[in-house]
């Protein structure tokens, strides 16, 4: 892979080519993850998170993918649920395709990512440069998102408070990190 990490835009338009999207939509696909937020480094593997699932039809769409590089399909549980993970290559893309049994919406990893959404929105450009400077020194979204904001010890917990309060005080959460606009 080179060290130049694909646009939002581009790892979008590899995924909708490779038909991706379409296979998974009785389960509700997001494209999540660091590279929608635009704050990834080349290595960034594309996330898409699935809900409402039925473990052995998610399986049998995922075969969809069965002759892309490097593609594993493996269940594992994820804070105590039974989740399914698919891995393979588009091109020079890692993605990942992980699904649970309850609804997208209610995923930790999901709410996490809208928090981060709405809070680069808010944010002066800055803040983006930061997390991406953060996370090129080896930290993981969450924790890099917690260290730029100065929340507490759990990133994980701090950053699903951060996904219901109101536009205003996440605006006062930057403001307090030193990431208002005017």
């Amino acid at each position: 892979m080179s060290d130049h990490a694909l646009t939002p835009d581009q790892a979008r338009a590899l995924l909708d080519a490779a038909g991706v999207f379409t296979a998974l939509t009785p389960f509700d696909p997001r494209f999540v993850g660091s590279i929608p937020l635009d704050v990834h480094g080349p290595a960034a593997d594309a996330d898409i998170a699935c809900g409402g699932l039925g473990f052995e039809a998610f399986a049998q769409a995922l075969t969809a993918f069965q002759t892309r590089p490097d593609f594993s399909l493996s269940e594992t549980r994820h804070c105590g649920e039974r989740s399914m993970i698919a891995r393979f290559r588009i091109d020079a893309l890692p993605v990942e395709v992980y699904g649970r049994a309850r609804p997208v919406e209610t995923h930790e990893s999901y709410v996490h990512w809208l928090a981060e959404h709405r809070l680069i929105q808010l944010a002066e450009p800055r803040f983006r440069e930061d997390i991406r400077r953060l996370k090129a020194q080896g930290l993981k979204t969450e924790p890099a998102f917690a260290k730029a904001l100065g929340l507490g010890d759990d990133p994980f917990a701090e950053l699903l408070k951060l996904a219901s309060p109101s536009d205003a005080a996440l605006t006062a959460v930057l403001h307090q990190a030193g990431y208002g606009v005017a």
